[in-house]
């Protein structure tokens, strides 16, 4: 059942990081194309707030370590953060400017995630944790005649 849990939490992670890059391509073609996209680039940010929300619980379920289930959790908030950014548009614009800084952050750690839950999954244990270092060889025998 973990085994499959972390294959799950894997293909989910890369699957968010490739969320984050149609995001990025539809607010392109938004700002360069059609401005309809712009439309489409907000209801598709939404939609990925399920896809982080089941990231996180198959973070959860997959226990890849407390690290990087603190670090989904961390891109789940920058996921709240990025979706209330716009609405200080008109009070505080220097605010809603990190809209973007946010989404560089959102991509990094995401990206980073995956990896992480890549390793995991290949793995079978968790990320990051310390490998016992190799026997140190013994040391070859004196010959009496020396």
């Amino acid at each position: 059942m973990t085994r499959y849990a972390r294959i799950a939490f894997a293909g989910l992670a890369w699957l968010f990081v490739a969320a984050v890059v149609i995001q990025v391509f539809l607010i392109g073609l938004g700002l360069f194309g059609d401005v309809a996209y712009r439309q489409t680039h907000i209801e598709f940010g939404y939609s990925i707030g399920i896809l982080v929300l089941l990231l996180l619980i198959a973070a959860l379920v997959a226990r890849p370590g407390l690290r990087t289930v603190g670090l989904v959790i961390g891109l789940f908030v920058l996921y709240i953060v990025q979706t209330l950014l716009p609405s200080a548009r008109q009070a505080y614009p220097a605010i809603a400017a990190l809209h973007p800084v946010n989404a560089l952050l959102i991509f990094g750690l995401a990206l980073y995630v995956a990896r992480s839950a890549m390793a995991v999954a290949r793995l079978g244990g968790e990320s990051g944790a310390p490998v016992a270092p190799a026997p140190a060889p013994a040391p070859a025998p004196r010959d009496a005649a020396s």
